[in-house]
């Protein structure tokens, strides 16, 4: 393998790009099956940590699909996408970018649920918002109730480089599924 500074210097190029794609990402933070309830989009501000991670609270944006009801004992199906208006600081071919969130589940359920899948479908250009889409998450849904879905923490992944980001104060309520008692 050859280590010259010729060959190192383009590998930590690469490299500090990614950093500081991630770090534009992350400042972005970052329903199937039954008939979906309609999908709000919430803001959730994130503290990110990782190489190049921003210092201060950044926002994303995030819309979750979950159906509006299921019978107990049924899995909810949930598509997710998020996007944010901080630019990315060079061109980002499509499906560069990966992201997994996290879904903190209330009410009716508890415990958490991890929407894998996000990508960016299309090329950003630099000086462009990101939006990622894709994520999906199956939760198996036991108690009848009304079952509430709540953003957590989301990881990043672009270039080599992952920034994982935790939810700063509270994260609004996302989605709700009421979950129907088996007759």
């Amino acid at each position: 393998m050859n280590t010259s500074p010729s060959t190192r210097t383009p590998r930590r190029a690469r490299h500090a790009a990614g950093a500081a794609l991630a770090l534009a990402l992350a400042g972005a933070g970052l329903g199937l099956g039954a008939p979906p309830a309609a999908a709000d989009t919430v803001t959730v501000g994130y503290t990110c940590t990782g190489p190049g991670a921003p210092g201060d609270v950044q926002t994303l944006a995030l819309t979750v699909n979950a159906p509006a009801s299921i019978p107990q004992g049924a899995t909810a199906q949930l598509t997710l996408s998020a996007s944010t208006n901080l630019s990315v600081p060079i061109d980002v071919p499509a499906r560069a970018v990966t992201a997994e969130l996290d879904l903190a589940l209330g009410g009716a359920a508890s415990g958490t649920a991890t929407a894998t899948g996000f990508t960016n479908d299309q090329a950003v250009p630099s000086g462009s918002g990101v939006t990622l889409t894709g994520g999906t998450a199956s939760v198996q849904l036991d108690a009848a109730g009304t079952v509430t879905f709540t953003p957590g923490t989301a990881r990043i992944h672009v270039f080599g480089v992952t920034v994982e980001c935790a939810v700063d104060g509270t994260a609004p309520v996302a989605a709700s599924t009421e979950v129907t008692a088996a007759g």
